[in-house]
C-alpha cells in the first residue's frame, strides 16, 4: 500500500480478496485444490509492500495451451484507525477498482527463435471398404492419420467433413490422445463435419496420431454414386512448414443393397408322361417364376432361359415359344454335344444338354412389388425317341436369374460375394413302353387248356370216366329187361 499523504505514518488496512483462476472460461484449466479455482484469505496492509503466496495447479493435458489464464482478483478494503490521530483512517482512491484480471501465459517451446513451425501431414482411408453398401453394412469406419513432422505442434485439430446420411458413433484411438465433436447434417446437399483434437495441447514433433471415426450408415438416406470425404489438418502455431499436408479429399462409391427372390409358383406343372415310341403326343407344360422385390425400388432385368430343343428335335409343339412381358434374347447352345451320353447318367434337360431360348424381362419393380413370368406350351414327344432310352423320368429344367446395375446395386445375400441367385423350374417327363396284351391273352388261353387236360387227364386215372360208363350200360340194360316180365304177366293169367 502506498500512501497519497507520505506524511502521515503509521497507516494500515485490512483486505479481504477472493482470487478466481481461468475466470473468463466455464471449465478451469487451473486450481487450487481439486475442482476448486477460488480462494479467499486476507491481509493486512501497511505502507511497505506485502505479499502472499498461493501455489496453484494447471491441468497438465489442458485443452488450451496457448490463450492466457485470466485470474480474477476481488478485494474489499477496510481502513484502520490510527491512535492519536483522532481515529483517522485510510480510504481507498475512488479511482481504483475493486475487481482486476491478471493474465498468465503458457511457455511455448519454440527453439532460439520463439517461432513455432510444424509440419502436419493428414491422410485417411476408408478401412478396407471401396463402397459404402446401404441396406448392408450399419456403420463404416474412416481411418485417419496425423503426423507432425516438424516443431511442437500446439492444438492440433482434424476436421473431416462427411455427406448426409452419415450420423457420427465414436471415435476409436489407436495412438495418440483424441477428443472428438461432431454435427451431422440435417439436409442433403450440407456436410457434416467431425472435429478431432490431436494429443491435446501438444502433438510433439515426430510424432504420430492414429483414430478411427465410425459413422452409422442410414439405409433409407439416397446418395450420390460417389461420396466425398475432406479431412483438414490445422493448429495454433502461427507458421506450417512449406511442405506441410494439410488436407487430402478422397471419394468413395455407394452401392444399394437390393433382395428379389424368384419363386416357383405352386401352379407349376409337375409331372407328365408319354408312351415310348409314339412321336406325336402334346402334353401341356406350365413353368410360372414369382418375382418378389423387397428393400428398395430397382430397375432389372430377369433373364429366364428354357430348353427348346435337344438335339435335331423341338421340345416344345409351339417353335415360337414366348414369355408374356418379355423379349427373346436369343438361342443358345448346349455345353456339351453329346447328349445322349449325358443323359444316360443325369436325365435333367437343361442349358447344358439343350438348345435354349433366352428371355429378357425388364422390370420396374416398386418396394414389395409382385410379377410373374408364365411358360405355358405343350411338350411334344418327338424329342424323346433320339435318346435311346424307353422307359425314364427326365427332368425339363427352365432357369431364372438377375441381371442389373452392379455400379449401383449390390445383391443382399448371406454369402460374401453377395451372388444373385439362380431359380431352376423342373416338370418330371415320363416316358414308358405300353404294354402288349396278346401275349398275356394267348398265354392264358393255353395255360387253361393245359390245366382243363391236366384235370381231364387226372380224373380219367381216378376212373372217374369208367364208373360213369359202367353205370350208363346198367341203366340201359335194366329198362329192356324190367320191359319184358311186365309183359308176361298178363300171359299168365
Amino acid at each position: 500500500m502506498s500512501g497519497v499523504n507520505t506524511q502521515i505514518r503509521g497507516l494500515a488496512a485490512n483486505i479481504n480478496y477472493t482470487l478466481k483462476l481461468d475466470a473468463k472460461r466455464q471449465n478451469s484449466r487451473a486450481y487450487f485444490s481439486p475442482k476448486n479455482r477460488l480462494l479467499t484469505d486476507k491481509m493486512t496492509v501497511r505502507l511497505q509492500e506485502v505479499c502472499n503466496n498461493h501455489k496453484f495447479n494447471i491441468e497438465a493435458c489442458a485443452e488450451d495451451a496457448l490463450n492466457p489464464l485470466s485470474n480474477e482478483l476481488t478485494f474489499t478494503f477496510e481502513g484502520l484507525p490510527l491512535s492519536g490521530q483522532d481515529n483517522l483512517k485510510p480510504v481507498l482512491h475512488p479511482d481504483i477498482r475493486h475487481t482486476s484480471d491478471h493474465k498468465l501465459d503458457f511457455e511455448i517451446d519454440c527453439g532460439p527463435d520463439n517461432i513455432c513451425i510444424d509440419n502436419l501431414k493428414v491422410d485417411f482411408n476408408f478401412s478396407g471398404h471401396s463402397d459404402i453398401k446401404v441396406g448392408i453394412m450399419q456403420d463404416m469406419n474412416v481411418t485417419v492419420f496425423v503426423e507432425n513432422r516438424g516443431e511442437n505442434s500446439y492444438n492440433s485439430h482434424v476436421k473431416l467433413t462427411y455427406p448426409f446420411g452419415l450420423s457420427f458413433r465414436r471415435v476409436t484411438s489407436r495412438q495418440g490422445r483424441v477428443e472428438c465433436v461432431s454435427v451431422d447434417s440435417d439436409q442433403k446437399g450440407t456436410l457434416g463435419t467431425t472435429t478431432c483434437y490431436i494429443s491435446k495441447p501438444i502433438l510433439r514433433e515426430n510424432s504420430l496420431a492414429v483414430f478411427e471415426i465410425t459413422y452409422s450408415i442410414n439405409k433409407e438416406s439416397n446418395f450420390d454414386r460417389m461420396v466425398s470425404f475432406t479431412a483438414t489438418a490445422d493448429s495454433g502455431n502461427d507458421k506450417h512448414a512449406a511442405d506441410s499436408e494439410l488436407s487430402k479429399n478422397k471419394t468413395i462409391g455407394v452401392k444399394y443393397a437390393i433382395y428379389v427372390a424368384l419363386i416357383r409358383h405352386e401352379n407349376s406343372s409337375i409331372h407328365i408322361n408319354f408312351t415310348a415310341g409314339k412321336n406325336n403326343l402334346e402334353k401341356p407344360v406350365n413353368h410360372i417364376f414369382k418375382v418378389e422385390n423387397d428393400l428398395r425400388d430397382v430397375n432389372l432385368t430377369i433373364l429366364i432361359r428354357v430348353p427348346i430343343k435337344l438335339g435335331e428335335k423341338d421340345i416344345w409343339a409351339n417353335k415360337n415359344l414366348q414369355i408374356p412381358d418379355c423379349s427373346m434374347d436369343r438361342d443358345e447352345k448346349p455345353t456339351i454335344p453329346d447328349f445322349v451320353e449325358a443323359l444316360k447318367k443325369h436325365q435333367s434337360v437343361n442349358c447344358s444338354v439343350a438348345v435354349c431360348r433366352l428371355f429378357r424381362c425388364s422390370a420396374n419393380l416398386m418396394k414389395r412389388d409382385l410379377k410373374f413370368y408364365n411358360i405355358s406350351a405343350n411338350v411334344s414327344s418327338g424329342w424323346i425317341e433320339q435318346t435311346g432310352l424307353r422307359s425314364a423320368v427326365f427332368e425339363l429344367v427352365s432357369t431364372a436369374t438377375l441381371e442389373y446395375d452392379r455400379n449401383k446395386y449390390i445383391y443382399y445375400s448371406s454369402d460374401s460375394l453377395h451372388t444373385a441367385p439362380v431359380r431352376e423350374i423342373n416338370t418330371q417327363v415320363e416316358v414308358y413302353e405300353e404294354k402288349n396284351m396278346l401275349k398275356e391273352i394267348i398265354g392264358g388261353v393255353i395255360g387253361g387248356l393245359l390245366l382243363l387236360a391236366l384235370i381231364t387227364a387226372g380224373l380219367y386215372k381216378a376212373g372217374f370216366f369208367k364208373s360213369q360208363y359202367k353205370q350208363m350200360l346198367e341203366d340201359a340194360g335194366a329198362g329192356p329187361e324190367g320191359a319184358g316180365e311186365g309183359a308176361q304177366a298178363p300171359g299168365g293169367e
